[in-house]
């Protein structure tokens, strides 16, 4: 989330709602090779699939926190264009999946339309990797702020994975290699605004589900983002939980390409956005994520072997012989089949030296 200024301008997140406990990790550690730190991380990608990450006490760091705050002024001047205007920049899945997506043409879980939108900007776009698209001239004027953006998200993405690689005992760069800047993805930055809903008519915004890339860095200032307690019905309400914003913090959460790669050991958590608590749902509520997926012809099988902690396949599993394009194609119709239902994945047992590490 960024500086405490915006925060200022919101009503505050109440005290009074059940919220996920998750693991704060510190950033400037991350980069000074704290083991301590590294632990926590790993934890956290095994536990929940989410944690906080604190761009307090370092330079890098409060660089980057001014960036996701400009992010914030060009989501709000998108979703301030007319409708009509930005349903000229129609994002058409899933044979693209850039441009805007107007409020209710998804459905949530009952069947009723969903209660968001937002502007997808690819970051090959951005960053020269596929040919230019079009988009609204506030986004074209943006193109060196965003490609800067990009880039440190970039390096933070690359700070995860390398710390990741050290705890699974995974060759140095096994992890960042596979979702490279300059390679084609579909990595996008997402820019998304929820408009306040009656209040005789509160419910969800954006149906539970678990992201198909690889990992994402979401910034938002008001409630309303909820996680699934691990282990919990979905279909149960007292199982969601609120996740409270932090001044100066983002959440991070991996996605369902990092188990397939871990083969479970890390986790891909179930998550929904629904209307934001208390004083703060009198408010439209803006996040942007920076939604990372693998480069297109990664390979998508485990990454056993050696001295990795990712198991071996057992006797009855069969390897992802997929790249990750062949890969997300399958998922996508599996999803729209009713084949694919939306559930945490990941979190499996793994022994160390005779120990058992518990989820």
């Amino acid at each position: 989330m960024p500086t405490q200024a915006y925060f200022d301008e919101y009503p505050s997140f109440p005290d009074d709602v059940q919220t996920a406990e998750l693991q704060h990790v510190s950033f400037a550690k991350l980069l000074s090779h704290d083991d301590a730190e590294a632990k926590i991380l790993f934890e956290a990608c095994r536990a929940w699939g989410f944690f906080v990450l604190d761009f307090g006490g370092c330079e890098e760091g409060q660089s980057f926190i001014q960036m996701a705050a400009d992010m914030f002024e060009l989501d709000k001047e998108v979703n301030s264009m007319d409708v009509e205007e930005l349903m000229k920049y129609a994002y058409k899945p899933p044979h693209s999946l850039f441009g805007y997506k107007e409020a209710g043409n998804l459905k949530i879980e009952d069947g009723r339309p969903d209660r968001v939108e937002f502007y997808n900007i690819g970051r090959d776009d951005i960053m020269g990797v596929s040919a230019p698209l079009s988009n609204p001239p506030c986004i074209e004027k943006s193109r060196p702020a965003l490609k800067s953006y990009m880039e440190q998200a970039h390096s933070i993405v690359r700070l995860i994975c390398a710390t990741l690689d050290s705890q699974l005992h995974l060759p140095s760069g096994t992890l960042a290699s596979l979702q490279p800047l300059d390679k084609p993805s579909g990595t996008a930055l997402r820019l998304l605004r929820y408009l306040p809903q009656p209040t005789t008519d509160r419910r969800t915004s954006l149906l539970g589900h678990t992201d198909i890339g690889s990992l994402t860095i979401l910034f938002n200032i008001t409630g309303g983002l909820q996680l699934l307690a691990p282990g919990t019905d979905p279909t149960d309400e007292a199982n969601w939980r609120y996740v409270r914003p932090a001044p100066g913090c983002a959440i991070v959460n991996l996605g369902d390409a990092m188990v397939e790669w871990s083969a479970g050991v890390l986790r891909s958590n179930m998550h929904r956005v629904t209307f934001s608590p208390g004083a703060q749902g009198q408010t439209p509520r803006y996040s942007h994520a920076y939604l990372v997926r693998p480069q297109a012809e990664a390979p998508m099988r485990r990454l056993a072997g050696g001295d990795s902690l990712i198991p071996e396949l057992g006797e009855d599993e069969e390897d992802n012989t997929m790249n990750a394009k062949e890969w997300e194609a399958l998922k996508a119709v599996a999803i729209r089949q009713g084949k694919d239902n939306a559930r945490s994945r990941g979190g499996r047992d793994i022994k160390l030296k005779g120990e058992r590490i518990a989820t």
